[in-house]
C-alpha cells in the first residue's frame, strides 16, 4: 500500500474512533437519570371535576411511579384514588371517600395484571370486589392515565391555592395575579363575600385561565408535592 494511502488510511480510523467515544460519551450523557417529576392536571368529567396528578421518573418515555385522581361530584364526596405503579404497570389501586373515614377501595395486582387481594371497606363490614369491579377501576386508571398525559401534552397545567381579600396565593405559597373571566370572576367574588376560608382549583393552557373548583375547604392540605408523593 502506497504510504500516502497508509496515512489517509489510518487517520480516517483516528477520526471514526474519536467521533465513535464521543457519541458514546454523548449516549452516556443522555441515559443519566433524572430527578423525578410531577405534573398536575385537570378537567371536567361526568357530574364533577377531575384534578390528576403524576409522578415519573423525569426520563422521556420512562415508566410512570405513581398517580393521584381526585374526583369531585357536583353533589357528593370527593373520592381520591391513588395508583401505584411497577416498571410503569399499575401494582396498586386505593380509592378514599375524603370525608369518610373507613370507606376504602384497594385492589393489588401480580406482574400479569391478575389481582391478588381485593376489597370493599365499609363503616359496617368489608366484602371482596366483583369482576366488573376490577375492569371498573382498570377502565378509570386507564382514562385518569390518558387525560393526565394528553392535558400535559397540551401544557395544560393544573394549580390550587387560596384566596383572601381578593388575594390568591398558591399552594406553594406563591402570590400570583391571575385573570379569569368575566362570570367565574364574578362567582369567585360572590362565594369570598359569604365568607369562610375559599381554596380555589384552576387551569392554565396556551389559550388562558379556567377557574375550575371552588370550595369553602383547603386543598393545601393535601395536595401532593414532588417530596411528599
Amino acid at each position: 500500500m502506497p504510504l500516502f494511502i497508509y496515512v489517509a488510511f489510518n487517520k480516517m480510523i483516528k477520526q471514526s474512533i474519536v467521533v465513535s467515544l464521543m457519541i458514546l460519551l454523548l449516549t452516556g450523557c443522555g441515559s443519566t437519570p433524572r430527578p423525578p417529576v410531577l405534573e398536575a392536571s385537570g378537567y371536567i368529567a361526568d357530574n364533577g371535576v377531575v384534578r390528576v396528578w403524576q409522578k415519573t421518573s423525569g426520563n422521556n418515555g420512562q415508566p410512570i411511579r405513581l398517580m393521584m385522581s381526585v374526583y369531585t361530584p357536583y353533589s357528593g364526596d370527593t373520592v381520591s384514588t391513588y395508583y401505584e405503579y411497577t416498571d410503569g404497570a399499575l401494582y396498586l389501586a386505593l380509592s378514599e371517600v375524603q370525608r369518610k373515614q373507613g370507606q376504602s377501595v384497594l385492589l393489588r395486582l401480580d406482574e400479569q395484571g391478575n389481582p391478588t387481594f381485593m376489597e370493599r371497606q365499609m363503616s359496617d363490614r368489608n366484602e371482596q370486589l366483583s369482576s366488573d369491579d376490577i375492569t371498573r377501576i382498570k377502565y378509570q386508571e386507564q382514562k385518569a392515565r390518558t387525560m393526565s398525559n394528553t392535558l400535559a401534552a397540551g401544557k395544560i397545567r393544573l394549580y390550587q391555592g387560596q384566596v383572601r381579600n381578593g388575594i390568591i396565593t398558591t399552594c406553594a405559597g406563591e402570590v400570583v395575579n391571575v385573570n379569569f373571566p368575566p362570570h367565574q370572576e364574578a362567582w369567585l367574588d360572590k362565594r369570598e363575600r359569604n365568607g369562610g376560608d375559599i381554596s380555589l382549583a384552576w387551569l392554565s393552557s396556551p389559550q388562558g385561565l379556567e377557574l375550575l373548583l371552588v370550595a369553602n375547604e383547603d386543598f393545601c392540605n393535601w395536595q401532593p408535592t414532588l417530596e411528599n408523593f
